[in-house]
């Protein structure tokens, strides 16, 4: 009996998840449950997942948050890859979309494959035949183009905030993180969604994986598309077809 449980074990968990976590210490926490749970849903075991959470500093998060991707993030983040890769996780992950436009030089440090948050999100797109959707996230991720070059390789538009939604909303996803988000930035944010619709959007993509703090399935104007869900969704596909 111990002989076939042990093998069960190897057969089914042979896979380990890294999480690149602390950008946004909530979300990633939130993210490592919810992957675990469904998981632990289908085959009534728990997955092997190691979270390095990066050390990352108010001034830090303020700096991504409007717009600029500074060398001593991108080392942070190349450190965790790292330590990810020496304790041997077998796929990496990073649930925060602003960080996305280091991943091309994380990949070519990387022994092991890191799936992308914007990546999927844009299949997810594709996959519900959307055409044009607006996109929130921090300014270092609208102002990057990550979303928009992605979603374009799939033949889909984007809708972005007017520049001062967009300060508002990088300014926003700072309060959230400091746990200091108002009833008045759901109401703004659902105004800004409510124009996107206006311009033609399908849909709405919250890009960045705080942002479900805000606006709920029943005050969305259009259908919510979140990233941090569709993310942890293919991760979850992954390991139980690997």
């Amino acid at each position: 009996m111990f002989y076939i449980l042990v093998k069960y074990y190897y057969l089914e968990m042979k896979q380990t998840i890294g999480i690149v976590g602390g950008l946004g210490t909530e979300t990633s926490c939130k993210f490592c449950f919810s992957v675990n749970h469904k998981i632990k849903k289908i085959h009534q075991q728990q997955p092997h997942i190691m979270m390095d959470n990066v050390p990352m500093s108010k001034e830090q998060e303020n700096i991504i948050a409007h717009g600029n991707a500074s060398i001593e993030v991108a080392k942070l983040l190349h450190d965790s890859v790292k330590r990810l890769n020496v304790s041997m996780a077998d796929v990496i992950v990073i649930p925060c979309n602003t960080v996305h436009v280091f991943i091309d030089q994380l990949r070519e440090h990387s022994r092991v494959p890191i799936m992308s948050i914007i990546e999927e999100t844009a299949k997810e797109c594709k996959k519900k035949e959307l055409k044009k959707v607006g996109v929130l996230g921090s300014s270092l991720t609208i102002n990057s183009g990550m979303y928009k070059e992605e979603l374009e390789k799939h033949a889909i538009e984007t809708v972005i905030p007017e520049a001062d939604e967009q300060h508002f909303i990088s300014s926003c996803i700072l309060r959230i993180i400091n746990l200091q988000q108002t009833a008045e930035d759901k109401e703004k944010m659902v105004q800004i969604v409510e124009k996107m619709k206006d311009k033609g959007a399908e849909a709405v993509i919250l890009g960045c994986t705080d942002l479900f703090l805000l606006l709920a399935k029943e005050n969305t104007p259009i259908p919510k598309i979140d990233s941090t869900e569709v993310f942890e969704d293919a991760l979850v596909s992954k390991m139980i077809n690997q």
